[in-house]
């Protein structure tokens, strides 16, 4: 029973019209580990299955990365995204042995979708530093599987398949997601386009990812919409989101500009004026100094005529 729960991947994705002779599949069992709560500080030996239905023998090289907000769309992970930390943390993975070979077993199982040929049992550990910040944590691993060059060179060019594991835990703490936006201010010209800069701070006890947009007005009627890159944020930090307003057909003057930071679980709005202005000219570059040549040819002569009646 513990194996067709295992498993019980496969059955979806051996569902789908592939055909094994073009590619290699390569899954993880089960898709999402939930950990519960871990300490500061500590280690934790986490432990999953690599399932393949291939009868050839696979290389894989394990992958750890951050986990994506997607993850938090499915309706029993929907509550935590209120709690969850967006640090770095795929350097909290140690793999015990990376790469991983997986080949064929004696016992194969019968499944919906077909036929389970390998699998083996995933260790690695997952340290959890001491100022690891306080909510929720995801991490994906992923793995990548390969074959001898020889194999491959037989069955020719292939396509993988592979799905990731989803590793969730929690971290003591009142986990905060907030956010504010301290001001809104022109910046540097870049090209025919001025930067606004909208400085934003994390108000809360998590990293977050923070993207802004802007409504640029002028007599009440909008002339332009904006968006920054989306930028993570630390606690505490102050981050400038920078968008780009083209200046082409846009006189000088002052502006009205309604701001929106989205933090994915909240929004931070403000309203303000910018004034649009000739960028400054350009300073002119300093004369170089002649005079130091002349001096310094003059002190070379004086030498050379002291040396000549010495």
């Amino acid at each position: 029973m513990r194996l067709f729960a295992l498993f019980f991947i496969f059955s979806i994705l051996l569902l789908t019209s592939i055909s094994l002779a073009a590619e290699l599949i390569v899954g993880v069992s089960p898709p999402v580990l939930n950990l519960g709560e871990i300490e500061r500080g500590t280690t934790k030996i986490v432990k999953f299955y690599l399932v393949t239905p291939s009868s050839e023998p696979l290389l894989v090289s394990l992958q750890s990365e951050k986990g994506n907000l997607d993850f938090f769309a499915r309706d029993e992970y929907k509550n935590i995204l209120f709690n969850y930390s967006e640090e770095e943390v795929t350097a909290w993975v140690e793999f015990l042995k990376n790469h991983v070979e997986l080949t064929p077993s004696n016992e194969t199982l019968q499944t919906k979708g077909g036929v389970i040929k390998g699998w083996r049992e995933i260790s690695f550990l997952l340290n959890v530093p001491k100022n690891a910040e306080p909510g929720y944590h995801l991490i994906r691993i992923n793995p990548y599987p390969s074959v001898p060059s020889e194999v491959l060179g037989q069955a020719g060019a292939r396509v993988v398949a592979i799905t990731s594991l989803s590793v969730l835990f929690n971290v003591p703490g009142e986990a905060r997601r907030e956010g504010l936006i301290l001001d809104v201010v022109p910046g540097n010209y870049v090209g025919n386009r001025l930067e606004i800069n909208t400085y934003f701070k994390n108000t809360g006890s998590v990293t977050i990812s923070a993207k802004a947009t802007q409504t640029i007005l002028k007599n009440g009627e909008a002339i332009a919409t904006l968006s920054s890159s989306t930028e993570l944020v630390k606690p505490n930090e102050t981050k400038i989101l920078k968008t780009l307003l083209s200046l082409d057909g846009i006189s000088f003057g002052d502006y009205d500009v309604i701001t929106s930071v989205s933090y994915t679980t909240g929004l931070s709005q403000k309203n303000s004026t910018i004034t649009i202005s000739p960028p400054a000219p350009l300073a002119p570059s300093p004369a170089f100094p002649y005079w130091i040549i002349i001096l310094i040819i003059i002190i070379a002569i004086a030498i050379g005529i002291y040396k000549w009646y010495k």
